[in-house]
């Protein structure tokens, strides 16, 4: 565990690529802050555990449960901790409602999602098991919590300083990061990350053009005066700026890529991904591959820059004159 003042990093392990999330521990003279909560898996109640124990504090002792967003790597274990603490678990209304709507046992959001698939292209031996994969991660997001709900230009204590909240919207349509302006520290969640592009999705029943959302967030975050960063994946660091222009750059650089793909003629977003991310993707890649897909494709057509035509039961993609 590494440590900044009254700040401590807990690495989670994730039974998927990303292999770690980071939550945060913030101490404060009321007792602690919990920023993220992982999966609801045997792992990550270990180390929490752990965490607990060589820091030295009691579960009841928990003040508050702070989740930047709905993922289930940062969701799943909110609900079993607000069990154990008795404390609140706070988060966006977007992203609370977006959580049920994935994730609760009556949502057909797998069966939506697999259908938009196929509508763009993607093959059935593909679509027929996204379903399932999509309910693999009701197991680590249950139980639910009860949340409490903030939001963008609200403050909030965390630990003994008072935090801006603010909306940091694209990777997901709550998500919130947490601002110190006096040591300029940002929590940041999934926003802005050191060594991975974070991914900008689109999904069904969401931001219908969450790349557009992302690129206004980093615009809109430029000028704040951040000195170091907390990200959930990858190092603390403190080029903020810097990689903000890294990934605007990423992004122009693939919405080029796939203007340039579309020079031979009209393609369904799946033959777009297999060009860009390759055809040897795990299911589980293959849905964000395809969802930052479509999420650039659609940028691109609400900007008059591509159009979207039908073509027998699939949708093709097309450059426009």
């Amino acid at each position: 565990m590494n440590h900044w003042e009254d700040l401590t990093e807990v690495p989670l392990p994730l039974p998927f690529p990303l292999k770690i999330i980071k939550a945060y521990v913030i101490r404060g003279s009321g007792g602690y802050t919990l920023i993220d909560a992982g999966l609801n898996c045997e792992e990550d109640w270990a180390l929490w555990e752990q965490t607990r124990k060589e820091m030295g504090w009691r579960w009841d002792e928990v003040e508050k449960i702070v989740l930047t967003h709905y993922h289930p790597d940062h969701y799943g274990l909110a609900g079993k901790l607000q069990q154990v603490t008795g404390a609140p678990v706070l988060m966006s209304r977007t992203d609370a409602e977006q959580a049920r709507f994935f994730w609760d046992e009556g949502s057909d959001a797998p069966e939506v999602l697999a259908d938009l698939y196929a509508r763009h292209g993607l093959s059935e031996d593909w679509t027929s098991r996204i379903p399932g994969h999509l309910r693999d991660f009701r197991k680590w997001v249950e139980p639910h919590p009860e949340p409490t709900f903030i939001q963008g230009g609200e403050t909030i204590r965390l630990g003994d300083r008072e935090y801006r909240i603010l909306h940091t919207p694209g990777h997901a349509d709550g998500h919130l990061s947490f601002y110190d302006p006096e040591r300029k520290w940002l929590i940041g969640g999934d926003f802005l990350l050191p060594k991975i592009t974070p991914n900008i999705s689109l999904w069904p029943g969401c931001d219908p053009n969450p790349l557009k959302s992302y690129l206004t967030t980093l615009d809109k975050m430029e000028s704040l005066p951040v000195k170091r960063v907390f990200p959930a994946h990858g190092p603390v660091f403190d080029t903020y700026r810097e990689r903000i222009a890294e990934l605007k750059e990423h992004h122009r650089v693939r919405l080029e890529r796939m203007k340039d793909l579309l020079k031979a003629g009209p393609l369904p977003a799946a033959e777009i991904c297999f060009e860009i991310f390759g055809r040897n993707l795990s299911i589980h890649n293959l849905r964000f591959a395809l969802s930052e897909t479509l999420a650039h494709l659609e940028y691109l057509r609400h900007r008059g820059e591509v159009t979207l035509e039908e073509r027998g039961k699939t949708l093709l993609y097309a450059l426009n004159p």
